[in-house]
């Protein structure tokens, strides 16, 4: 369930290639008769389709679903539809603080880590790496973009700093020169918004610009030096780190299957995909309470290790009633009773076209 239509489907698109890969490894290397059903429903980067295409999953008896992406689309298809019919979620993407205290019954996970983590671990950079005790916020107007901004500026108060505005931005505009200049009183800038806004952004921003800024984990994207005509070597940002024991796995099927390498997100998805089929086959039925409870099983010590060269293995371990422990592309994938992720690892990476992928680590940062 993700954005294939609207401004958000050309990111949705790879997310959902990445979504499907455990599906196609199950069928191909399922030892026991199971079959598996799915579907690729169209939020169309819109709260109200999203509310729509979850009632008809609902009504087509799915009792599961990878997604939806983005925040505000997950509050509302999950407030709406999802948790009132007992339909169990794992979204990649969703980073608002509000799913942590969401009354959600248990049926909401993420394999994205929450802004409250991520903003923290900025503020720290800001201040101790990079020295600024001044910055500004550009945040898409919407709740991801809202509240990773005020995420990052009650930490950056807390450590003394001072922040000069906090500026929403449209995810279609033409150019936003202006919301640069509101910034520009600042001595640093945080854009918390989609990956698909970062090319008018840079643009905007020039070759050499006064304003320093430091990138969220939406762009990190090895791709988006490519689309803008000057370097952006030196631009700095942080992201949850990917090291989970079966990245390698993952993006050699990836690139081999779809001829491109994936984005952040896309390790998320497979994760979130792969925990699922896990979780359900553990579960014996097509139940959302008993796949809730069974994502714990599956993502706890004590099974077989299951990784995503395994994933067949597992489902079919699973299915049998045998204890598996799932070990993930993204990290090595564990939730707390919030359906939150835990154990991540953050890295803090800048722009360089001189390093493999175009992106060089700087530092590992554990925010807890």
């Amino acid at each position: 369930m993700l954005p294939l239509s609207g401004p958000r489907s050309a990111v949705g698109e790879g997310i959902r290639d990445a979504a499907v890969l455990p599906i196609e490894q199950a069928r191909d290397g399922l030892e026991i008769p199971l079959e598996i059903e799915h579907t690729a429903a169209d939020t169309e980067s819109d709260p109200a389709a999203a509310a729509q295409a979850a009632a008809s999953l609902v009504d087509d008896g799915y009792p599961m679903v990878t997604g939806p992406l983005d925040s505000d689309i997950v509050l509302q298809a999950t407030q709406q539809v999802l948790i009132p019919y007992q339909t169990v979620c794992c979204s990649p993407g969703a980073t608002t603080p509000t799913l942590t205290t969401l009354n959600d019954g248990g049926f909401v996970f993420r394999t994205a880590l929450s802004d409250n983590v991520q903003g923290t671990v900025m503020a720290e950079i800001a201040t101790a790496e990079l020295g600024h005790d001044t910055a500004a916020t550009l945040y898409v107007n919407n709740d991801y973009g809202w509240q990773l901004s005020q995420a990052f500026s009650r930490a950056f108060r807390d450590r003394g700093g001072t922040v000069t505005d906090q500026i929403p931005v449209d995810v279609t505009a033409d150019s936003y020169a202006d919301a640069l200049e509101r910034a520009g009183e600042a001595d640093l800038a945080i854009p918390a918004i989609y990956p698909e806004m970062a090319q008018t952004l840079f643009t905007d921003l020039g070759p050499s610009p006064d304003l320093d800024v430091l990138c969220t984990d939406a762009l990190r994207e090895p791709d988006l030096s490519d689309q803008v005509d000057h370097s952006l070597n030196g631009i700095k940002g942080t992201a949850p780190l990917i090291d989970g024991p079966g990245t390698e796995t993952f993006v050699d099927r990836y690139i081999a299957e779809y001829d491109t390498k994936p984005g952040l997100f896309a390790y998320y998805a497979y994760d979130a995909t792969a925990v699922l089929l896990l979780a359900n086959a553990y579960a014996g039925q097509n139940d959302g309470q008993a796949i809730q409870s069974a994502i714990h099983s599956v993502t706890s010590p004590g099974g077989e290790t299951i990784t995503p060269e395994t994933i067949a293995d597992g489902i079919t371990l699973a299915a049998q009633g045998s204890a598996v422990e799932y070990r993930g592309v993204a990290n090595d994938t564990g939730f707390d009773d919030n359906g939150d992720p835990t154990e991540t690892t953050f890295e803090y990476w800048e722009f360089d076209d001189s390093a493999d992928g175009g992106i060089a680590e700087l530092d590992r940062i554990d925010p807890y």
